[in-house]
């Protein structure tokens, strides 16, 4: 096998593990969007003011300071309307389900290819590496064997996985 072949087969082996960081990070941005729906407030708001001289006499020195500051009007940060974050956050949550269709899709591809191998151990390799994400020392204290022979399963692994040709 070429090397070029080699790196074909990892880049196509990588793309789930790639759609799994994007579903991830998709998450996370709807995650502060939601958080910035909770910290915006109403606008305009407007303080209330009292103007009759009994109804101030009754206020505390830190309500009176306060009933003599001129109106102010309190805004939202940045111009965000609560339409805008929830209007954002739908767009969110529809990449992140077309982003979960597409990654569920590759993962069973992927499945397929890796379970139309014949040995074992090469399946069980590829998969700790490619779909659950583990490094090569990692692979090796979960199988039992040591790392050069981790290194050669995984070589020969892929050098006997079929892929499409059209794949990337």
């Amino acid at each position: 096998m070429t090397s070029e072949e080699r790196q074909r087969k990892v880049r196509w082996l990588m793309r789930y593990r790639i759609a799994e960081k994007r579903i991830k990070r998709l998450e996370a941005e709807k995650e502060r969007w939601l958080e910035r729906a909770t910290r915006t407030t109403t606008a305009p708001t407007y303080f209330k003011y009292i103007d009759k001289q009994e109804d101030k006499d009754k206020l505390t020195r830190e309500q009176r300071r306060r009933n003599e500051m001129p109106p102010v009007i309190v805004r939202g940060g940045k111009h965000l309307t609560l339409e805008d974050i929830v209007a954002e956050m739908d767009t969110l949550d529809r990449e992140l389900q077309e982003a979960i269709y597409r990654a569920t899709a590759l993962r069973r591809d992927i499945g397929q290819a890796i379970d139309a191998l014949e040995d074992d151990r090469e399946q069980l390799v590829l998969y700790y590496k490619y779909v659950d994400g583990l490094y090569l020392e990692e692979i090796c204290v979960r199988m039992g064997y040591s790392y050069r022979m981790i290194k050669n399963i995984h070589i020969s692994a892929l050098n006997n996985l079929i892929i499409a040709p059209n794949c990337p």
